[in-house]
């Protein structure tokens, strides 16, 4: 079991739920308008033509100006006048225009250039629609990953301090660029896959340690977690530390601890040679005795001089 933290996760889901009620609400509002509209059409019975148009206009909060004009029209000798509930940065015309009207009650209008608006408030409704469907399908993703996530705390993997790097999601909050990390893993069977972290909500960059943490499904590798620190709630193990030692390196030390085991064993041999009965001491040294040490001590020598050119080499690997 590992003490790891979603709320990097939990805080994209916030997110995406201001994502989605935002494209409600403004679904709401212009569906609202949009019915409005309809049955105040559907209860007009009659039209009849403009007889003049007043168009007025302002400037909105972007500096664009903006069109609601006014219509006069008669029915029965008397003028009445219509202005349009809506207004758009595109100039009404003057000529021939229509204006819908309640036979019963001719102060009941709507002018043509209400009307074609509301056609248009159709396209906008993209955007409420985009809106929340960006939001579920996020919202159903993080919440999939989450599960995700609490299958790797009963099966997976710990890997700690890994190098990473940092790269943009394309997504913006307040201005401010979402990165997540992205790791270079090699699995046991040798090869090497790229992970990709969940984007950083948090706006977190690193840890202490400028390493990240992983936790993977080896037999599942698409199934991972990253973070900047994840632990064992029992206790990190030595084995969890992700450590490379180059191949050289490792023939280096294995040579080493070969030449150190043969002059270990060539030094008891002497010893040994060397010893002298306490009750013989008439009985002469033996010549081939004193060259066989001779000749260990060369391959000694030897052993020596090769384990330092090694030490050189591993010490100017290291410098690199």
């Amino acid at each position: 079991m590992y003490d790891i933290n979603t709320k990097n996760v939990t805080k994209g889901n916030n997110f995406f739920l201001i994502f989605l009620v935002a494209g409600i609400i403004s679904l709401i509002i212009i569906l609202g308008i949009l019915i409005s509209s309809y049955i105040n059409l559907k209860s007009l019975d009659s039209t009849t033509t403009a007889t003049r148009v007043i168009v007025n206009s302002q400037l909105d909060d972007e500096g664009t100006r903006m069109y609601s004009p006014t219509y006069y029209y008669m029915v029965n000798g008397e003028e009445y006048s219509c202005s349009s509930s809506t207004s758009s940065s595109i100039k009404p015309g003057k000529d021939k225009k229509t204006v819908y009207y309640d036979s019963k009650n001719p102060t009941k209008c709507m002018t043509e250039y209400s009307k074609t608006n509301n056609i248009f408030i159709l396209f906008f409704l993209i955007i409420p629609i985009l809106f929340i469907t960006i939001a579920v399908v996020n919202i159903r993703s993080i919440n999939k990953r989450l599960k995700v996530v609490n299958q790797l705390n009963q099966k997976g993997k710990l890997i700690k301090n890994l190098p990473y790097h940092l790269e943009n999601t394309g997504i913006t909050v307040n201005n401010v660029q979402i990165q997540r990390p992205v790791v270079e893993y090699t699995l046991p069977s040798g090869s090497t896959i790229t992970l990709y972290g969940d984007p950083r909500y948090d706006k977190k960059e690193e840890d202490t340690d400028g390493m990240v943490d992983i936790v993977i499904d080896e037999n599942n590798p698409s199934n991972y977690y990253i973070d900047y620190e994840i632990n064992r709630l029992s206790g990190n193990l030595p084995s969890d530390y992700y450590n490379e030692i180059p191949n050289n390196e490792v023939q280096s030390n294995d040579m080493n601890y070969q030449i150190n085991n043969q002059n270990q064993n060539i030094t008891n041999n002497n010893m040994n040679s060397n010893i002298v009965p306490e009750n013989n001491t008439n009985i002469q040294q033996n010549p081939t005795i004193t060259q066989q040490e001779q000749s260990q001590n060369q391959i000694v020598q030897n052993n020596n001089e090769q384990f330092n050119i090694n030490s050189n080499n591993n010490s100017q690997n290291n410098m690199f």
